[in-house]
């Protein structure tokens, strides 16, 4: 799952430890990032959630590269991506909505369109009915839901989820939502006509749920107020447990170690063997020599299967190693480059051909993520 910065809700489902999540919003040592940082910006592979991206575009091509991973290991699992309807506007969007489309990935686009991209609203964002409607031009399926609805949005996705497990594909779903305070704190909501505060005020889906509940005679408000006692003592109970944590001893050698992978190095003596051969061919039997060597090596880029790319680079490979491992791209480098990072969380290493050393700056935004596992050239 590839959060928002607010998708408290993924966390707490996921039934991370409450103190461990307390701890991370503290700055304490046992948070998810050993107190550098406070906000939601971590996650927790263990727990199958990457951190967002600040600018939400790019997690999306992420997703699509975990979701080719799961699909090249024919592990019928699906990755899910949460993007906000003013996210949509971005590039990344159609590239990532694109290629998993044309290479028929299993991963759920989840959209939450809550009316305003912090003060902007969806007239100045977009000129359709729906962001749902946009899933016809990828040939994907599309659907727009009340995201207010609890077990609307449960049904919705997980049919999708079970139906791309086993028909790998992609799936756009929008959740029409709306949130009753500022995108943060500090913003306020002076800009939202309060009448349309008090009609979503009115469809709040916690209390709609429970009020279902108790109308069906699921529960009663004894249960109810049981449960509410019981969630908030276990709150108060981790709150006191972070709280009585020690402030952080900072070492430099522990700091260092967290942000470099753990190596050996080893010296491998070149060999007494040559031949002359020109640097395209070179980097051709590089590659030919590295395809053999990992069979988790994936290269991508725009013609480089059969065609063999316009340099003659990957020229025969893909009759040695497969379409599944040499894949002909869209024209989409930003994508790309971030279905290689996607694929290294999964422990894929990947090669990105991006052509021309213009397209470069194409595949810039994703280059902030470094990921050991991937060979990307430009980044």
């Amino acid at each position: 799952v590839f959060t928002m910065h607010r998708n408290l809700g993924v966390f707490t489902s996921r039934e991370m430890p409450l103190t461990r999540l307390i701890s991370q919003w503290q700055g304490k040592a046992s948070g998810y990032t050993q107190g550098r940082d406070r906000s939601f910006h971590f996650g927790s592979l263990e727990d199958g959630i990457v951190g967002m991206i600040a600018h939400l575009g790019p997690q999306l091509s992420l997703a699509t590269g975990v979701a080719l991973a799961h699909k090249l290991r024919k592990e019928q699992k699906v990755s899910l991506a949460f993007t906000g309807e003013g996210g949509t506007s971005e590039g990344e969007f159609h590239e990532a909505l694109n290629v998993a489309a044309v290479w028929k990935l299993p991963v759920l686009f989840v959209v939450e369109n809550n009316g305003y991209g912090l003060s902007t609203p969806v007239s100045e964002q977009f000129n359709c009915e729906s962001l749902a409607d946009k899933a016809l031009g990828y040939g994907m399926q599309g659907l727009s839901i009340d995201g207010n609805n609890l077990l609307e949005v449960y049904h919705t996705i997980k049919e999708g989820a079970e139906r791309a497990r086993i028909d790998p594909q992609p799936f756009l779903i929008e959740c029409k939502t709306f949130r009753i305070r500022g995108h943060e704190e500090a913003s306020g909501v002076n800009y939202v006509p309060p009448a349309l505060i008090q009609k979503w005020s009115e469809r709040d889906p916690v209390d709609n749920f429970k009020k279902f509940l108790l109308g069906k005679n699921i529960i009663n408000e004894e249960e109810d107020q049981s449960w509410i006692s019981t969630l908030k003592a276990q709150i108060n109970e981790a709150v006191e447990k972070s709280w009585a944590e020690p402030e952080i001893d900072v070492d430099q050698e522990r700091e260092l170690n967290d942000v470099y992978a753990p190596w050996s190095f080893e010296e491998k003596k070149p060999s007494q063997r040559s031949h002359k051969l020109r640097f395209v061919e070179a980097i051709s039997e590089g590659l030919d020599e590295a395809m053999g060597k990992h069979d988790n090596l994936i290269l991508m880029g725009q013609d480089i299967a059969e065609y063999g790319g316009v340099f003659k680079v990957t020229q025969g490979l893909v009759d040695t190693f497969g379409k599944d491992r040499v894949r002909n791209t869209p024209l989409c480098e930003s994508a790309i480059a971030g279905i290689a990072q996607g694929l290294s969380l999964k422990g894929y290493k990947s090669m990105v051909e991006m052509q021309f050393a213009d397209f470069v700056s194409c595949g810039f935004p994703d280059c902030k993520l470094f990921c050991k596992n991937s060979l990307q050239v430009g980044c």
